[in-house]
């Protein structure tokens, strides 16, 4: 008799303590409740069976489970609206925790978990197309570095914030941004990885700079590329500068600059959009004798190529352009930096920043040293031009 009652009491004790246990860290499970699922893998993708994974939140206490044969995990009954630490940690590989997640009550949240070992080394890609593609950039990029590297279209992901801040939480050894979504989201949510930014405009403009954080400029250095104006055409007195306004003021600045320097004028065109090219270009007619057009958000709109090559071939005015492409449809030269130089670039500067050699705040915003001088020999020799044997001329059209 005792020995059931004693049996009766220890499975009361237990009732009371999972009672206790649900209360702390969840509710019992039904529509009200949230769950938490995912899958805990290595670096290479392959799934880890027997990892714990931990849960705690604010003011509810914790729990854990562990994930399944196939690297799976599951925890049902969990309070929602709270903030939750998410951790998932085993021998022999480095713990990783997502905090201040949020669920939502009758929801199911998936986190998954990259585990790497204290050894590996990684770099990640973080890259979306606004409105700049990058495909060149991540090929050349990837292929200049023996670490593994990872590439994420954050344009292809549902929550791009919540992939950044998971992304942070496995500590890669380097993080570059393409893009001007991508480099805000590092920005706002990376500050104790390494990252290099690029594909931007003007890095200057936006509110970016941060000790972890170095640039690579997408425009040669206004002085080099005056240089080479020059020295292709002489007489070259009064420039025409057409440019987005919102993004490349500082850009325009900087040419500005160069140019009175120089001995040159310019002429300021800035448009919003490609809708305000033609009432620009014509305002610059008779006014100029060469046109300047870098690489921004306008010149990449689709139309802005053929509305500001036709309108220089037609009134004979030769064009510095901000791409060969541009170049081998009618403009004279460019001198420009094309993605895949840029993916080179920064693949230089990831080898110094993760073997420890250099600082990304040692880097700042670093203007590639190796543009592409293109030029369509047709069109020169339409203007009367001549293509100094010296020149150093990568690409002829």
């Amino acid at each position: 008799m005792n020995s059931i009652h004693r049996s009766r009491s220890f499975r009361r004790r237990c009732l009371v303590i999972g009672a206790f246990a649900l209360l702390t860290i969840g509710v019992s499970p039904g529509s009200d409740s949230a769950v938490l699922k995912g899958s805990v893998t290595d670096s290479a993708g392959h799934p880890l069976a027997g990892i714990r994974v931990r849960i705690s939140g604010d003011g509810v206490g914790s729990a854990s489970t562990r994930t399944g044969p196939d690297g799976a995990y599951r925890s049902p009954g969990l309070r929602p609206f709270v903030r939750y630490r998410i951790a998932a940690s085993f021998a022999g590989y480095r713990t990783v925790e997502y905090d201040g997640m949020v669920l939502e009550a009758g929801r199911t949240r998936v986190i998954d978990f990259r585990l790497r070992r204290p050894g590996e080394r990684e770099i990640v890609v973080l890259a979306s197309r606004d409105p700049f593609p990058y495909v060149d950039l991540v090929r050349a990029f990837s292929s200049g570095l023996t670490v593994p590297t990872r590439v994420i279209d954050l344009d292809a992901e549902s929550n791009p914030i919540e992939t950044v801040r998971r992304v942070t939480a496995e500590r890669p050894d380097l993080i570059l941004g393409a893009g001007l979504r991508a480099a805000r989201l590092v920005r706002g949510y990376v500050h104790d990885v390494p990252a290099i930014l690029t594909l931007l405009t003007e890095p200057r403009h936006y509110d970016l700079e941060a000790p972890n954080i170095c640039f690579v400029a997408s425009n040669p250095d206004a002085r080099a590329l005056l240089r080479r104006l020059t020295a292709l055409l002489p007489a070259a007195r009064r420039l025409g500068l057409i440019y987005q306004a919102d993004d490349s003021s500082l850009l325009a600045r900087d040419l500005r600059e160069a140019a009175r320097a120089a001995g040159l004028t310019v002429d300021l065109v800035p448009c919003r959009d490609a809708r305000e090219i033609e009432g620009g270009l014509r305002r610059l007619e008779g006014r100029v004798d060469s046109l300047l057009v870098p690489f921004d958000r306008l010149t990449e709109a689709p139309g802005a190529l053929d509305l500001i090559n036709g309108w220089a071939l037609r009134n004979r005015i030769p064009t510095a352009a901000p791409d060969p492409e541009w170049v081998k449809r009618g403009a004279l030269f460019a001198y420009s930096v094309p993605a895949g130089r840029i993916g080179e670039e920064a693949s230089r500067m990831a080898r110094q920043i993760i073997y420890g050699a250099r600082q990304p705040s040692e880097f700042d915003l670093h203007t590639p040293e190796n543009p592409l001088l293109a030029v369509n020999r047709e069109t020169a020799e339409s203007l009367g031009v001549t293509i100094p044997d010296e020149f150093g001329v990568e690409v002829t059209y």
